[in-house]
């Protein structure tokens, strides 16, 4: 009975949402190349597989948004092995690439079991984005083509996130049928009223929303999990109302906090906002060295 009941809310959930989405007021037209994607990743093979998910992920993600800005950062990066930015940067016209060296890594980390400050590394790309509009999205989650369809028309009062569907994926090239096969979801479930379960894997909101905002806590040092829906209390605390556009989906790993927190995660339980950041939040100031046309590198601080 209790599954039925929690499919039954899960319905409602997702009417309620799709209500509060036609009654809001959409009065900014927004095309592709006014949109920023950040991603953020590492060239350690996380998940046995990572290189070919990020590929995966991001080829998807820029066919349903062509001319969008791709900013991928990668963090703690492992010298000896080579640089998704190499093929990142050939691959991607659009791209800038930016790697942080384990100098810096360490020089910040206050959690020796977690390898990548992921929060830090998106407040780099706030930082190094161009566009007017951010949407930070997880190295192994897809666009909706629900969502496509609405961020045609967005608000600068709104930060945006989407309803969570995870899947076992084949290893092939993402089609509408990888989408759509129910048969193989593994977690799914809809964008609670503050967005705050689904937030870590997809946000959407104005550049200028995340200034104000001074991006995501730089004095969280030993944490990760908590860090996505502190900085989205953030924005709200602000003055930005929460809206759901569709659906996000995520290729299924057993890495992944769906399937429980490890040591990498850290423990959170900080109630700080709203907070301020320094001046200099997401690397601002800091000298980069130039590696090719679309790569630079943060060597040090």
């Amino acid at each position: 009975m209790s599954y039925y009941i929690t499919k039954i809310l899960f319905i409602l959930q997702k009417i309620v949402w799709r209500f509060r989405y036609a009654c809001s007021t959409q009065n900014i037209n927004v095309s592709p190349n006014s949109i920023s994607i950040i991603v953020v990743g590492r060239n350690d093979n996380y998940g046995g597989d990572f290189s070919l998910r990020l590929k995966t992920t991001i080829d998807w993600n820029l066919k349903q948004l062509p001319g969008a800005e791709l900013i991928y950062i990668e963090w703690n990066k492992i010298p000896e092995k080579e640089s998704d930015c190499l093929w990142i940067e050939k691959r991607y016209p659009n791209s800038k690439c930016y790697t942080v060296s384990n100098q810096v890594h360490q020089s910040i980390n206050a959690n020796s079991k977690m390898p990548v400050m992921e929060y830090f590394a998106k407040n780099m790309g706030i930082q190094k984005a161009t566009n007017d509009w951010i949407l930070m999205i997880n190295a192994d989650c897809l666009i909706g083509n629900d969502t496509l369809k609405n961020i045609k028309k967005l608000s600068k009062k709104y930060v945006y996130g989407t309803h969570y569907v995870s899947f076992n994926w084949d290893g092939l090239t993402i089609t509408n049928n990888h989408l759509s096969n129910k048969a193989k979801y593994t977690f799914a479930f809809p964008a609670w009223p503050t967005l705050e379960s689904v937030v870590g894997n997809f946000i959407l909101t104005h550049k200028s929303n995340w200034l104000y905002a001074t991006g995501y806590d730089e004095s969280l040092t030993n944490v990760r999990a908590g860090v996505d829906a502190n900085g989205l209390n953030q924005l709200l605390h602000l003055g930005l109302k929460p809206m759901v556009i569709g659906h996000h989906y995520h290729l299924d790993h057993p890495e992944s906090m769906i399937h429980g927190a490890n040591d990498t995660h850290g423990i959170h339980s900080f109630k700080n906002i709203p907070y301020k950041n320094k001046s200099n939040w997401g690397f601002n100031n800091v000298s980069l060295k130039k590696i090719s046309e679309r790569i630079w590198d943060l060597e040090k601080i």
